[in-house]
C-alpha cells in the first residue's frame, strides 16, 4: 500500500505532467522554443533517478499513471509530426519531454510478463531516441530500467514465449552496443557484441542489421574504415543469417550496406563478392517467382 506521502508525490506527477503538456502544445507558434527555468528544473529533478518513485503503485494509481503517461506521450508524437520544422521543440519532444512520459509509463507497467514487454518495447524506443538525440546519459538510465525488467522475465516468465524473450535479449544488448559507440568505447562495444545469443529471430536479426549498418556508416563517415568494415561486415552477416532478403526492409538495408561498403572499399575484391552473391540471390527469387507463376 503507498503511504501518503507517496500518494502526494504521484499527486505531483499528474500535475506536473498536465503542466507540461499545456506547455509544449501552446508552443509551437513561438519563434523560438524553450521551457522556462523551473519547468525545466523540476524536468531534470523527476528524471534523475529511474523509476519515478520507489514504492509499487495502488491500482488506481497505476491506471492513471498510464493514462496521463500515455497522453503525454501521444502529444509529443502528434507535435513531433505537425511541427517537424521547429527543430527545438523536436529535441524537446524526443528528449527529456517524452523520456518523462516513458518514466511515467514505465512506473505504471505491472510486473507480470505482458506488463514487462509492453515497458520494455517502450523503453527500447525511447533509449534509441535518446541515443540519436545526444541524450547519452538519459539513455544510460533508461537501458538500465531495461535490464530489470529483461532479468525479471528472464527469472520467472511462465508464458514461455522464448522468441520474443530472445528477441528482447537480443535488442537490449544491440542497444547497448550503440550507446557504447557513442561513448566512444570501442571495446566495450565489442565486449558487448560478442555477449548476444545465437538468435533465428526475424525482429532481433534486424536490430542487429540496423545497430551494425548505423555503427559502420558511423564510421566510415569519420574515415574509421577497419572499424567501418568490422561492422559493416556484422550487418551484413545478420543478413544471411536472417535469410529474409526477400522482403522489402529487408533490401532497404542490404542495399544501404551494399552503397556504404563500395563508398570505402569500391573495387576490392570482397565487396564484388558480396555483390555478386546478392545479385545471384535476387536472381534466384526471380527464377521461383516465374515458376510458381
Amino acid at each position: 500500500m503507498m503511504s501518503h506521502g507517496l500518494k502526494a508525490h504521484a499527486e505531483d506527477i499528474f500535475v506536473f505532467a498536465n503542466d507540461l503538456a499545456s506547455k509544449i502544445s501552446s508552443e509551437p507558434e513561438r519563434p523560438r522554443l524553450d521551457l522556462d527555468e523551473k519547468t525545466r528544473s523540476q524536468l531534470d529533478q523527476h528524471l534523475e533517478y529511474l523509476p519515478l518513485l520507489t514504492a509499487s503503485p495502488s491500482t488506481p494509481i497505476r491506471r492513471r499513471l498510464d493514462q496521463e503517461g500515455t497522453k503525454l506521450w501521444n502529444t509529443c508524437m502528434q507535435l513531433m509530426t505537425l511541427h517537424r520544422e521547429k527543430e527545438q521543440l523536436i529535441l524537446l519532444c524526443k528528449g527529456t519531454v517524452k523520456a518523462f512520459a516513458f518514466a511515467m509509463l514505465e512506473y505504471a507497467a505491472p510486473n507480470n510478463s505482458q506488463g514487462c514487454y509492453r515497458a520494455l518495447e517502450i523503453a527500447f524506443k525511447m533509449a534509441s531516441t535518446c541515443i540519436d538525440s545526444g541524450c547519452l546519459d538519459l539513455s544510460q538510465k533508461i537501458i538500465e530500467t531495461a535490464a530489470v525488467r529483461l532479468d525479471r522475465l528472464q527469472k520467472s516468465d511462465t508464458d514461455g514465449n522464448e522468441a520474443k524473450l530472445q528477441q528482447y535479449t537480443v535488442e537490449y544488448y544491440m542497444l547497448r552496443v550503440y550507446l557504447s559507440w557513442f561513448q566512444e568505447r570501442l571495446d566495450i562495444a565489442d565486449h558487448l557484441f560478442s555477449k548476444i545469443p545465437a538468435s533465428n529471430n526475424e525482429k532481433g536479426q534486424e536490430h542487429v542489421m540496423d545497430i551494425c549498418y548505423k555503427i559502420g556508416n558511423s564510421a566510415l563517415l569519420r574515415k574509421q574504415y577497419d572499424v567501418s568494415a568490422k561492422w559493416l561486415g556484422r550487418a551484413l552477416n545478420a543478413f544471411r543469417a536472417s535469410l529474409h532478403l526477400d522482403t522489402h526492409e529487408s533490401k532497404d538495408y542490404l542495399s544501404k550496406a551494399l552503397d556504404a561498403l563500395k563508398a570505402g572499399y569500391d573495387g576490392l575484391f570482397p565487396v564484388k563478392v558480396i555483390e555478386l552473391e546478392v545479385l545471384s540471390r535476387e536472381e534466384s527469387s526471380g527464377d521461383a517467382f516465374l515458376q510458381g507463376y
